[in-house]
C-alpha cells in the first residue's frame, strides 16, 4: 500500500483505510461511526424499525460492542439499550456465506429485550425479512447503508464522508440500479474519450456502468452512443492521484489502463485542489443508434428513463436501458 508518494506533501489515506479491506475492517469502521455520531446511530436503528428519540441521554445509555465472543460464535457488532432492544449485526463482503449464521445467533440475544434484531449487511441485494424465535431477521446491503448516509445532513460531516469514501472505495458493491446516465459537455468529453475517465462533483454510490449523454453544441451526435463499464470509483483532489496508484492497479485489467487513468485525472490545469469523484472506465461499447431522451410534454415522460433534464445520479436498470436500443427490441 502506498502511504505517501514522493513529490506529494501528505497521505490521502484516512484512519479507516488503515484497518484494511476485509469484512472485519468494514464492521469496525461502521461500528466506530455509530459509536461516534449519534445522528448516524439513531438513523440506523430507525432504518431497522426501532423508533427512539435522538437525544444525548438515549445515546449515552446505549451500548455498542464489536467482536463479542459468545458460545454461539463471535458477533461483528452488537447494539443494546437496556431491555428495550438488542441488535446483532453481521457484516459480509464479497462471497461470504450466511446460511449457518441465519440461525447461529438466535440464542445469543438478551432474552429480556423487547426487540431482538439480527441484521445481515452484505454486498448482495437481499431484502427478505423473517421472524425466528421472536428474533426479527433483516437482510440488507452495504449500498443501502451508503445511500442512508449519502445526504447533505450526513455526508457534510467529515467522519461520515470518510466512512462513505472508505466503504465505496474498498468494497466493489453491486448497485441496485445498474447504469448511470449523465449529461456530458465539451469540457469532459475529451477526458472521457481519451482517458476513459469520467469526472463529476463529489458523490457516493457505485453503479456498474456509465452511459454519457452528449448534449447539443459539443460536435457529437446528440444522445447516448457509448456504454462503459465502471471498474472503480475514487473521490480525491487531482494532485493526490499518485498516492492512490495501488487502488487504481486493483481496478485495472492491465497496466496501461492505470497510466491512462492517471493522465485523465491530471488533465487540465484548473481546480487541481478541488475534490471530485472520478469513475475509472473500461473501453466503451459503441451503440449503432444514439439513444435519446423522452421528448414532448406528456405527463410521466422519462419514467424509468431520462427526459429533458437528467438529474444528478440518474440510474436506470439494464432492462429499461435495453428497451431503448432499437436493434435489440
Amino acid at each position: 500500500m502506498i502511504i505517501k508518494s514522493r513529490n506529494t506533501t501528505k497521505t490521502t489515506l484516512s484512519s479507516f483505510d488503515l484497518l484494511g479491506n476485509d469484512e472485519v475492517a468494514l464492521a469496525k469502521a461502521f461500528a466506530f461511526l455509530l459509536s461516534t455520531d449519534k445522528d448516524c446511530y439513531f438513523e440506523f436503528i430507525k432504518f431497522l424499525g426501532i423508533r427512539q428519540t435522538n437525544s444525548e441521554k438515549n445515546f449515552f445509555n446505549s451500548d455498542i460492542k464489536t467482536e463479542k465472543k459468545r458460545i454461539e460464535g463471535r458477533t461483528d457488532i452488537e447494539l443494546e439499550f437496556g431491555d428495550l432492544y438488542h441488535i446483532i449485526v453481521e457484516c459480509k463482503v464479497r462471497g461470504s456465506k450466511l446460511r449457518k449464521q441465519r440461525t447461529q445467533y438466535l440464542t445469543a440475544f438478551n432474552q429480556t429485550a423487547k426487540k431482538k434484531i439480527l441484521c445481515f449487511l452484505t454486498q448482495e441485494r437481499d431484502t427478505n425479512k423473517q421472524i425466528a424465535n421472536d428474533v426479527s431477521i433483516i437482510n440488507t446491503s452495504w449500498l443501502e447503508i451508503i445511500e442512508l448516509f449519502n445526504s447533505k445532513h450526513f455526508s457534510n460531516k467529515p467522519l461520515v464522508k470518510s466512512f462513505l469514501n472508505f466503504a465505496t472505495k474498498n468494497y466493489k458493491m453491486k448497485y441496485l440500479k445498474e447504469i448511470l446516465i449523465q449529461d456530458l459537455d465539451s469540457s469532459e468529453i475529451y477526458r472521457y474519450e481519451t482517458f476513459d475517465v469520467y469526472r463529476r462533483d463529489e458523490t457516493f454510490g457505485t453503479p456498474i456502468y456509465f452511459a454519457p449523454y452528449f448534449i447539443k453544441g459539443t460536435g457529437k451526435m446528440v444522445g447516448i452512443t457509448n456504454l462503459s463499464k465502471i471498474l472503480g470509483i475514487l473521490t480525491l483532489k487531482p494532485n493526490d492521484i499518485l498516492n492512490l496508484k495501488s487502488e487504481l492497479e486493483s481496478f485495472a485489467n492491465n497496466p496501461s489502463q492505470v497510466e491512462r487513468w492517471i493522465k485523465g485525472v491530471q488533465h487540465g490545469k484548473d481546480n487541481q485542489l478541488e475534490i471530485y469523484t472520478y469513475y475509472f472506465l473500461d473501453k466503451p461499447l459503441k451503440l449503432k443508434t444514439a439513444l435519446k431522451k423522452d421528448s414532448g410534454i406528456k405527463k410521466g415522460r422519462g419514467k424509468n428513463w431520462i427526459a429533458a433534464h437528467i438529474t444528478p445520479n440518474r440510474c436506470v436498470t439494464f432492462t429499461d436501458f435495453i428497451k431503448h436500443i432499437p436493434e435489440l427490441v
